[in-house]
């Protein structure tokens, strides 16, 4: 069991509230039309030691082009983090070197989707809303395993989805982008509607189960930290 050093009950009573109060300042109203988007971008971060209380982080950011999904730019940071993994506070962890990857990109993405939850989080403050609440940014969380909300297993086909309700109210969807695959879990992190948050994400699937901006930035950050872990020795 991985153990939180140095994280009080205290610090996680502390940082519970602050994702409540940054709650009160979500959107899920579309802050852009779909029909006008042009760039989209995908977050992924990683960790050269993972089982480290002090590990070094790295995050990728891929920008394509929309509806094309044509690679544009990819940037990426370093950075000492020592935060634990602790569950509904992922943000805490990775936002930092996130953001610096962020300060780099050339390109302005009108949406950003997110390794992570948005607002399937019991605070509504996965780290995709916790990211698009601080910079202002449409977002979406693209989760891979259930975190909250109750939901019936899609049908087994490409596209087939379903609600997911967190105490009566819809939070996001859970969808089967290929056959015989897992299922993702999609939510709005900011300034997007739960619908037009699930729209976008099965618009940018292509054959895999991932959307293109998130796959293409976990397969970018996946050479990065090869070739840093290689350039340490």
């Amino acid at each position: 069991m991985y153990k939180y050093k140095n994280v009080s009950k205290e610090i996680i009573k502390k940082l519970e509230k602050e994702q409540l109060e940054l709650s009160k300042k979500l959107s899920l109203i579309d802050k852009k039309n779909i029909n006008e988007i042009k760039y989209i971008a995908g977050i992924d971060t990683t960790f050269t030691d993972i089982w480290s209380d002090k590990t070094t982080a790295i995050s990728a950011i891929t920008v394509l082009e929309y509806p094309s999904l044509e690679e544009i730019e990819t940037v990426f940071a370093v950075k000492e983090i020592d935060f634990p993994y602790i569950p509904t506070f992922l943000a805490y962890r990775e936002l930092p070197v996130i953001l610096e990857a962020y300060k780099k990109l050339n390109t302005k993405p009108d949406v950003f989707f997110i390794d992570g939850m948005g607002i399937l989080h019991p605070r509504k403050m996965g780290i995709a809303s916790h990211f698009g609440v601080i910079t202002g940014e449409v977002s979406i969380g693209i989760g891979k395993s259930k975190l909250v909300g109750d939901f019936k297993e899609p049908e087994n086909k490409p596209s087939s989805y379903n609600p997911i309700y967190v105490d009566g109210e819809l939070r996001g969807y859970i969808l089967r982008s290929r056959k015989n695959s897992n299922p993702i879990f999609i939510s709005p992190g900011n300034n997007i509607s739960v619908n037009s948050a699930l729209k976008l994400t099965i618009n940018t699937l292509k054959r895999y189960k991932l959307p293109e901006p998130t796959r293409l930035a976990h397969n970018k950050l996946q050479i990065y930290r090869k070739n840093y872990l290689g350039g340490k020795h």
